[in-house]
Order: structure tokens, then C-alpha cells, then sequence
């Protein structure tokens, strides 16, 4: 089952936000859409412990048969969700970006506070899809208003869908966190494109360095049946 879940994309661009340690900024760019219109995008989710697929589901308020659709992993069965995927195993999470107003908001799923929780190791169990800053400002915790146990609180994920378009071609975006050690040149050829691309699509300067924990959005071409 872990060998179907990793590394199944190909064909794909990256489009760059920036985030610092956890504490996740985004740039302040705003996608106009059609209100009312969802769209379709995809978490790039890497575990950061062992976890059944149940256990992902309930973490991202998604049916485990959409993730395995997602993952392109057949047959679907009643026990599929009880397989058990290693720590560092990649992820793709299905997810519909809303559409309000006019312009596209970040998706989000709610979690319950466990007694040993922080907003870091929260943090850290969303695989670093969004930061601790974050939350913390989504859910208005402060000295008054603490993180406490058995609460629910809001989990803002990132998504992006710019009409699932590019250069002709019908894709979904993917947001992904950049690991310790990778670089556009790495990250290029993982995915199969290149850095020129890779600097276009994200607006960056040649050899402009990319950091840990970096916010990626990965464009991945849909390829449609004949």
C-alpha cells in the first residue's frame, strides 16, 4: 500500500508561497472566481508519524475512499482504511477550494484539542500545511482565550485552483511543504520539470534560494479519458 502511495505524480509545475517555520505567510495575492463555484485541489500531505488511513480521514474531514481515488489505489474496500501507512509516506488529500465572494478562501477542517496538544504540535500532525501563527490567529488564542483540551478549533489549509487551467492543459493544484534539503533543482527533477519552469510559474530570480518549510502549490496535469 505505501509503495502506490508515494511518488505517483508526474508531470508537474510548482507555484510557490512562502512560509517560515511553521508560521505560515502566505503571499497576499487574491484569486478571483465565480462565487458559489468550488473547485477541485489537492493537499501534498506527508505523515509525520505511522497512521492508518482512518485516522488521515478523520484528520482532514474526508471519506477514505476520496483519498485512495486521489492516490489512484484500487479496490476500494470496507477495509481499506484500516491499512497503516509509514511515517514520511506522501499523501494526496482531495479538497474542494471554496469560493466566496468572489475570491477564493482557504479550506479548512476542525480539530479537537487532545491533552498534550500545542499550536507547534498541531502544527506538525498537518504536516506543516499550516503554521502554528496561524492557528492561533484563525481561532483567536491568546493569554484569555487559551488553547484548552477537549475544544475544537479551526484548521485553515491552503488551496488554489487559477480555473484549473495551464497552458492549455486541465490541472489541479497541490500544495506541498518544502522538505530540509531540497532546492528547485531537486524538486525539478522529483517531479519532472524543470527549474526554469519552476522559477516562471513561481515569479522567482534565477538561482533564488528556497528554505524549509516553504509553502508550494504543485500544478498537476489531469489527464482525461479518451
Amino acid at each position: 500500500m505505501r509503495n502506490h502511495l508515494q511518488f505517483l505524480w508526474r508531470h508537474i509545475l510548482v507555484f510557490l508561497l512562502l512560509s517560515v517555520s511553521y508560521q505560515v505567510e502566505a503571499k497576499s495575492t487574491i484569486e478571483p472566481c465565480s462565487s458559489g463555484f468550488p473547485c477541485p485541489s489537492l493537499l501534498s500531505y506527508i505523515l509525520p508519524w505511522d497512521s492508518k488511513l482512518s485516522e488521515i480521514a478523520t484528520r482532514f474531514s474526508v471519506n477514505v475512499s476520496n483519498i485512495l481515488a486521489a492516490n489512484s489505489v484500487f479496490p476500494i474496500t470496507p477495509s481499506s482504511g484500516h491499512q497503516i501507512l509509514s511515517a514520511k509516506s506522501i499523501v494526496k488529500i482531495p479538497f474542494s477550494c471554496p469560493c466566496v465572494d468572489g475570491i477564493r478562501r482557504s479550506i479548512s477542517t476542525i480539530y479537537n484539542v487532545e491533552a498534550s496538544d500545542t499550536l507547534a504540535s498541531i502544527s506538525e500532525g498537518y504536516g506543516g500545511l499550516v503554521g502554528a501563527e496561524q492557528i492561533k490567529t484563525m481561532n483567536s488564542i491568546n493569554e484569555t482565550n487559551p488553547l484548552t483540551y477537549g475544544s475544537s478549533i479551526v484548521i485553515p489549509l491552503p488551496c488554489k485552483c487559477l480555473n484549473n487551467v495551464n497552458n492549455g492543459d486541465t490541472t489541479v493544484y497541490m500544495s506541498y511543504v518544502v522538505q530540509k534539503g531540497q532546492s528547485l533543482g531537486s524538486i525539478a527533477t522529483m517531479y519532472g520539470t524543470t527549474v526554469s519552469d519552476l522559477e516562471s510559474v513561481n515569479g522567482l530570480g534565477q538561482m533564488q534560494l528556497i528554505q524549509e518549510t516553504y509553502y508550494l502549490f504543485l500544478l498537476q496535469h489531469v489527464h482525461q479519458q479518451p
